[in-house]
């Protein structure tokens, strides 16, 4: 397969999921204030958004509510908004429709429309819910005919490498994004009462609260979240499930039986079987530098994987 064909292949996995996630944070995040604490008010929730999406904004300043929620999401002119990431996600599944079902780049496009021509003052002034629940709805079509339209062969296991990378990348990212709040919040003190609500509220944007409230038995602390969101091997919206899911698309592609140890092969395995055997114990007392390790890690495991497959 063509290093180009394959580079879009990734990029539009990567890119649609990248676009889910922040419609699922925004979304959650924002309508979180209806039944917060006191202190979460207004525009902790938009700091939250800005810092999520890496607008930078004065610590200070006074931020107005339409300007934070369109550049995040449907400012074409952001390298950082879910617009531009639908835009690119449809780019890249442009240049190689021939490679893709026709039915996936449908969904694909329509996605991209829904997004380009949502009227900018329905949503800045009452269209917020319906446009992050339809998003949602695309980004789910997508998968769908990604898993049920597709041989599942090279093509398949690029764009889901794409795919899981990208979640296990915005799962960490989130859960950074979460810590800062809290820190803000409770301003360093321990078991502070809004602390558990922010940790629902995790949940809640990356679709664990039923989980994992199943799982433990008992209300989400940092403990429960961490173990659950990061070194969970059978959850799909955990980093350890994810980079597991990585390293067999890698396996599939490479088919080779031995791999150097500066290989993607070798350094994924490595990562891959490292979040699987993780315990809280090991990262608890410094999460947030563990996260940023985390994420330092998750940038060199697409670096490699760039370099092997998808230079053009």
């Amino acid at each position: 397969m063509l290093s180009r064909v394959a580079n879009s292949l990734y990029w539009a996995g990567r890119y649609v999921e990248r676009s889910e996630h922040l419609a699922r944070y925004v979304n959650v995040q924002y309508f979180s204030t209806l039944d917060a604490p006191m202190s979460q008010n207004k525009m902790f929730v938009l700091r939250s958004i800005a810092n999520m999406v890496g607008l930078e904004y004065e610590p200070e300043e006074e931020l107005q509510e339409e300007d934070v929620l369109f550049k995040a999401v449907l400012d074409p002119e952001s390298a950082s908004s879910l617009h531009s990431s639908v835009r690119n996600g449809r780019e890249n599944a442009r240049g190689i429709r021939n490679t893709i079902s026709t039915e996936l780049w449908e969904s694909i496009n329509k996605y991209y429309h829904f997004v380009r021509t949502y009227p900018v003052e329905v949503f800045k002034t009452r269209g917020l819910y319906d446009f992050c629940i339809q998003a949602l709805q695309h980004c789910a079509n997508i998968r769908a005919h990604v898993h049920d339209t597709l041989i599942h062969d090279d093509v398949f296991a690029l764009i889901q490498m794409g795919i899981h990378l990208e979640r296990a990348a915005q799962i960490t990212r989130i859960l950074s994004n979460k810590l800062y709040d809290i820190s803000s919040l409770t301003f360093g003190k321990p078991n502070h009462p809004i602390e558990n609500y922010q940790w629902t509220i995790t949940l809640k944007v990356l679709e664990a609260f039923d989980m994992s409230f199943r799982y433990y038995k008992a209300s989400p602390n940092e403990q429960s979240i961490c173990e659950f969101l990061l070194t969970h091997d059978t959850f799909p919206r955990s980093v350890a499930y994810n980079m597991e899911k990585v390293n067999q698309y890698v396996l599939y592609i490479s088919q080779r039986k031995a791999f150097p140890f500066d290989s993607p092969e070798f350094y994924i395995s490595k990562m891959a079987n490292h979040y699987k055997f993780l315990e809280y114990s090991e990262f608890c007392d410094n999460l947030q530098e563990f996260l940023s390790d985390t994420q330092e890690k998750i940038i060199k495991a697409h670096t490699l994987l760039e370099k092997e497959y998808m230079k053009i």
